[in-house]
C-alpha cells in the first residue's frame, strides 16, 4: 500500500543520509525525499496514491506512463507471453530496475537546473510526508495533515535554495530517488503479484516474468505489511538521532 511504500522509502532515505554522514536535519530531508521517491513507480496507475498526489498534474502523468507501459509491454513481450497477453499497465514498466535508474537520473538532472533542487525536494518531501501522515489521525483532520506535509516540504525546499551548504547535491538527489524507487520495487517483490525484476532479459521464455518472495503476502491483508510499515517509522527517528551523534567532531 502507498503508506507502506512511503514508510520504507523514508527509512531508506534516512539510511543513505546516515551512511553519508549528513547532519540530522539533512538526514531528515534525505528521508523525506526517499519517502516520496518510493511512491514514484506507482505513477503507472492514476488511481494510486502517487497518481492522485498532485491533482491533475500527476493524474495526467500517470495516464501517460500507463499508456507507455502498455506499449512497451506489447512490443517486448515474448511469443510465450502473447499467447495469454496481460494488460501491461500497473506493475510493469515502472516497476523495473531500469525504470528506477531513469527516475534517479531525471531527478538528478532536474536538480542541476536553477531552482531545480528545491523543486525536487519540495515535491518528493510533500509526497512522502503527506502519505505517511495519512495514517496519523491523531495529528488532526486530513486537510490539516496535508497542510502540515506541504508546509514542512516547503520549508525544506526553501532551505535547499536559500541556506548555503544545506541542500543535497544533484548526485545525492539522484541517488536518493533511485534508492527510494528501488525500495518500492523490492517491497512489491514481497507480495503475491511480484515484479518483473529481470526485464528486459528473458527468463523461462518470458521477458515480463514476475518474481516474488518465496513467502509472499497479500497486500493490505497481512500483519507482515503492518509490521514493516510500523518498524520503518520507529527505526527512522532512531537512525536520524544515531547518525547525528555518530558524526565526527567539526
Amino acid at each position: 500500500m502507498g503508506t507502506s511504500h512511503a514508510a520504507t522509502g523514508v527509512l531508506t532515505g534516512a539510511g543513505v543520509g546516515v551512511l553519508l554522514q549528513a547532519d540530522p536535519l539533512s538526514t531528515v530531508t534525505c528521508a523525506l525525499i526517499g519517502g516520496g521517491a518510493a511512491l514514484l513507480p506507482d505513477l503507472d496507475e492514476p488511481g494510486s496514491t502517487a497518481g492522485r498526489s498532485l491533482g491533475r498534474v500527476t493524474e495526467l502523468l500517470s495516464r501517460r506512463l500507463r499508456d507507455a507501459s502498455r506499449a512497451v509491454y506489447g512490443r517486448t513481450a515474448t511469443a510465450v507471453e502473447l499467447r495469454r497477453p496481460q494488460e501491461g499497465g500497473h506493475r510493469y514498466l515502472t516497476h523495473t530496475l531500469p525504470a528506477c535508474a531513469v527516475f534517479g537520473a531525471l531527478a538528478g538532472t532536474v536538480a542541476l537546473v536553477p531552482l531545480g533542487a528545491g523543486l525536487v525536494v519540495f515535491a518528493l518531501a510533500a509526497l512522502g510526508l503527506g502519505t505517511v501522515l495519512r495514517s496519523a489521525r491523531r495529528l488532526g483532520s486530513p486537510r490539516k495533515r496535508e497542510r502540515t506535509a506541504v508546509g514542512v516540504a516547503g520549508i525544506l525546499g526553501a532551505c535547499t535554495l536559500l541556506v548555503d551548504g544545506y541542500g543535497p547535491p544533484a548526485w545525492l538527489v539522484g541517488l536518493l530517488v533511485f534508492a527510494g524507487a528501488l525500495t518500492h520495487v523490492l517491497g512489491d517483490w514481497l507480495t503475491r503479484s511480484g515484479v518483473p525484476l529481470a526485464w528486459p532479459f528473458v527468463v523461462r521464455g518470458r521477458r515480463w516474468w514476475m518474481f516474488r518472495s518465496p513467502v509472499p503476502f497479500t497486500t493490505g491483508e497481512s500483519p507482515v505489511e503492518t509490521g514493516i510499515r510500523t518498524g520503518s517509522l520507529i527505526i527512522t527517528p532512531i537512525m536520524v538521532v544515531w547518525g547525528g551523534t555518530a558524526l565526527p567532531p567539526v
